[in-house]
């Protein structure tokens, strides 16, 4: 790249040949780090874990790693929507600033390899927690966005299941079943002994089974466990899901992976990145892999918002990359770390469309989402304790395909 110099001085031939060496630290590292770039942010289950990799790291690997790291946690990152009663577990996800995180969560990953999860009982406990809960919280806003399911659900019998396509017949099975699913994944250990444990074997030892009454039960009992469930606990139920959409809206702070764009643009001073409206959203994002999609479209409800739709629906700036100004010197710096795991997060609210009309007996809910705040914060780690800039979506640069 050639710099034009305006003055042929002794400080502006300095400045260009210090800004040549920082080209060429950059370019250097840009080539070796970004083309093994990947995002690191997934769940960790689709990781090796620590048996696979034995016997794969050289010798002096092995003995730098022989005192093992941990991460610290607190419940400070944690928020939990307390059970209405000891039957039901809280309900508890990753929070950001007093919202939930939805998105790229915190797999809880080794602090100097953040491609590995960290393998402490503490580390596995938290997964597990953020498992239930963000499933939970799935399966509660589900239940109210199916409220007036609840309200025609017949109380006093299960309604059979067969191809009756009378509407209140539907919405009663479809309401029965989602009561099921959740009493079966949040329900205690006491609760599930009540409702879905059939001690067939008199050992004590049968499995729990998603069904009222347990394994092999005969119709009076899953009737008899079903109408008893529902008399002590449906209104509770009801009542709780309430905290989720409550008027039909849910303000979450979305966390993306995201990955420098090509090589450092010293003409432009910084990186391209891609706008969080033009990221892929796939299904594997946070613990429960928020097959709800509540971030699939995008529908603006402000001037700035309008603005990125407009401009992204251009063929020319159809693949939405926008400038992260940043200085060269702060560019090597974040090149050269090795650990890094970038994120970007957005605050944005999805509102509850209703459901699909494509197929009407299913009920598919429809979301969409848009921006509460202009301003997308950029992090270089999963915890997000390392801010590293900002970009406005009131004040974009755009690059042309």
């Amino acid at each position: 790249m050639q710099l034009i110099v305006g003055s042929q001085n002794v400080n502006a031939q300095f400045f260009k040949k210090l800004k040549q060496q920082a080209q060429e630290k950059v370019l250097k590292k840009t080539d070796e780090i970004l083309s093994a770039n990947e995002d690191a942010g997934k769940n960790p289950q689709n990781e090796p874990s620590a048996e696979n990799n034995k016997g794969s790291q050289p010798e002096a690997s092995k003995k730098n790693n022989t005192k093992k790291q941990t991460n610290s946690y607190t419940d400070t990152a944690i928020l939990v929507y307390k059970s209405p009663d000891p039957a039901f577990k809280d309900i508890a996800v990753q929070k950001f600033k007093d919202l939930p995180r939805f998105g790229s969560c915190d797999f809880y990953m080794m602090p100097d390899n953040p491609k590995r999860p960290e393998l402490t009982p503490e580390a596995g406990e938290k997964r597990r927690k953020m498992e239930l809960g963000y499933s939970g919280f799935l399966k509660l806003a589900r239940i109210h966005t199916l409220k007036d399911h609840f309200k025609v659900m017949d109380r006093t019998a299960l309604t059979p299941q067969n191809r009756n396509l009378v509407e209140e017949e539907v919405k009663s099975r479809l309401a029965q079943k989602t009561l099921l699913e959740f009493a079966f994944m949040i329900g205690t250990e006491e609760l599930k002994k009540e409702y879905f444990l059939n001690d067939w074997s008199g050992t004590g030892k049968s499995p729990f089974v998603q069904k009222w009454g347990g394994h092999q039960s005969d119709d009076f009992t899953e009737h008899e466990k079903y109408v008893s469930f529902v008399e002590k606990y449906l209104d509770k139920i009801l009542k709780w899901s309430e905290d989720f959409f409550s008027n039909g809206t849910e303000s979450f702070y979305l966390v993306q992976t995201f990955k420098f764009q090509g090589q450092y643009d010293f003409d432009k001073n910084g990186f391209w990145i891609t706008l969080p409206t033009n990221r892929r959203n796939t299904y594997g994002m946070d613990y429960s892999s928020t097959n709800n999609n509540y971030f699939f479209e995008f529908s603006p409800k402000t001037p700035y918002g309008q603005q990125v739709l407009n401009k992204t629906n251009q063929a020319k700036y159809v693949n939405g990359l926008v400038l992260f100004k940043v200085s060269p010197e702060k560019a090597e710096a974040l090149l050269n770390n090795k650990t890094k795991n970038l994120q970007m997060v957005s605050k944005v609210q999805t509102v509850f469309q209703g459901f699909e009309e494509a197929n009407p007996t299913l009920y598919s809910p429809k979301y969409t989402y848009h921006f509460l705040d202009s301003e997308i914060e950029l992090y270089e780690d999963l915890q997000l304790t390392k801010r590293i800039g900002e970009i406005n979506l009131e004040r974009l640069t755009y690059k042309e395909q």
